[in-house]
């Protein structure tokens, strides 16, 4: 569609019907391009904000997996820095290793303070692995295999009645399932 501007021969003179259909052409022309323009950048906003929260949302996810991995690793690297912590599966071995010496303390102290320090991070792996991945079967069995290998000082802890406020409801379902106990009301 060409538009072409009206002759200039007399400026006083009143433009005639075929002009004046040209100019409100070319008028509601650019009009509609305006419109369309305008549509066509909000959609693109719209998009980019959509697209923007989802690859918030990835990141959050890959953070999490990361923190997952990384305090997995640091658990598995102290237990085979310090086998002595990672399994004591029975009354007399968690009894055993509260009363022991250690070696390694400088005050004659016993392996209580290094236990509580691997048994605080085997709750905080556990709980991360659990955020990161909650329906995992994978997961979820090596975390039962080590509640299963700490379950002494589990059952110290709920008789103690510090058990609920260390463990979240989703890893506290997770210990009954493992233990054999009631799951819990939460």
């Amino acid at each position: 569609m060409v538009f072409s501007e009206p002759p200039a021969e007399d400026p006083d003179k009143p433009p005639t019907a075929a002009e004046e259909r040209s100019w409100l052409r070319s008028t509601a022309f650019w009009a509609v391009l305006g419109g369309i323009s305008s549509l066509l950048t909000g959609l693109t906003t719209v998009g980019a904000v959509i697209v923007g929260v989802q690859q918030l949302h990835e990141s959050r996810e890959l953070a999490l997996a990361d923190a997952a991995y990384a305090s997995w690793n640091a658990l598995s690297l102290a237990g085979l820095a310090n086998p002595e912590l990672s399994c004591p599966d029975t009354d007399d071995k968690l009894r055993k290793l509260m009363t022991t010496a250690d070696p390694r303390s400088t005050t004659g102290g016993t392996y209580q303070d290094r236990y509580a320090a691997y048994g605080n991070l085997m709750i905080t792996t556990s709980e991360q692995v659990l955020q990161m991945a909650p329906d995992d079967p994978y997961w979820r069995f090596r975390i039962e295999a080590q509640i299963r290998c700490n379950g002494p000082a589990i059952r110290y802890l709920q008789r103690e009645g510090t058990y609920e406020r260390r463990y979240s409801c989703r890893l506290r379902a997770v210990v009954a399932e493992a233990l054999a106990e009631p799951p819990p009301r939460c």
